[in-house]
C-alpha cells in the first residue's frame, strides 16, 4: 500500500517537473524566438504547477502521518516533498524571465551579451539532467549536476560585467541592461535549484548529505 502512494507521489512529481521543464525552456528561447503572449501562456502553466505543489505537499503530509515510513521509503517521501517545492520556485524563475522578456522583444541590446546564449543553455541542461537524475536515482548524474554550477555563476559573473561596461558607454539604455541583469540572475538561480534537485537525489539514493560539502562527494 505504501509503494502504490510512493509511485503516485512520483507520478505526480514528474507531472509538475514536466511543465516547469517546459515553462523555464519556453520563457529563454522567447528572448531569441520574438514570441509573443509568452508571458499569458507561462502565467497559465504556473496555476498549474502551483495546483500540483499544493496537491502534493497534502498527499506527503499525509503519507509520513498514515505509514509512518522508515529508512528509504521515508528519504524517498522527503525528498519529493523538497524537490516539489523547488520546482515550484523554479516555476517562479520562469515567470520572472517571462516578464523580463517581455520588455526585450525586438530588442537589439539581446545581441550585445552572447554570453546569456551559454548560460541558457548550460542552466536548461542543469535542469534537464537534475530531473533525468531522479527519475533514475542516478548519483553520478546528480554529480555532474553539481559540478554544472560553477559554469553557470561564472557565466552569471561574465555577464554582470559585461552589463556593467555596457551601462557605462549607453546609461540611457539601463531599463533593458537591466532586464538583461534580471534574466541572467533568474538564470542563476535556475542552476541553485537544479542543483538543490541533485543534491536531493543523492540523500535518496544512498543516504548521504552532501550539501555545502561537494568537495567531498
Amino acid at each position: 500500500m505504501l509503494q502504490d502512494k510512493i509511485l503516485e507521489l512520483k507520478r505526480l512529481l514528474m507531472s509538475e517537473a514536466s511543465l516547469v521543464e517546459k515553462m523555464v525552456s519556453l520563457s529563454i528561447d522567447g528572448l531569441y524566438s520574438g514570441a509573443r503572449n509568452l508571458l499569458a501562456e507561462i502565467l497559465d502553466w504556473e496555476a498549474q504547477v502551483n495546483s500540483i505543489e499544493l496537491d502534493l505537499d497534502t498527499k506527503c503530509t499525509a503519507a509520513i502521518a498514515l505509514y509512518q515510513p522508515e529508512a528509504k521509503d521515508l528519504r524517498v517521501i522527503l525528498m519529493i516533498y523538497r524537490i516539489n517545492n523547488d520546482l515550484e520556485r523554479l516555476g517562479d524563475q520562469a515567470v520572472n524571465i517571462a516578464e523580463s522578456v517581455e520588455h526585450l522583444i525586438g530588442n537589439p541590446a539581446v545581441g550585445e551579451l552572447p554570453e546569456l546564449v551559454e548560460m541558457k543553455k548550460s542552466a536548461l541542461a542543469m535542469l534537464k539532467n537534475s530531473l533525468d537524475a531522479f527519475a533514475k536515482e542516478d548519483v553520478e548524474q546528480s554529480r555532474a549536476v553539481c559540478d554544472a554550477d560553477n559554469q553557470v555563476d561564472e557565466l552569471n559573473r561574465r555577464i554582470y560585467l559585461h552589463l556593467v561596461e555596457l551601462l557605462k558607454a549607453s546609461p540611457e539604455l539601463a531599463e533593458r541592461y537591466l532586464h538583461l541583469l534580471r534574466i541572467a540572475k533568474n538564470l542563476e538561480r535556475i542552476g541553485d535549484l537544479s542543483t538543490n534537485i541533485a543534491e536531493n537525489t543523492i540523500y535518496l539514493a544512498v543516504g548521504r548529505v552532501i550539501k555545502h560539502h561537494s568537495d567531498d562527494m
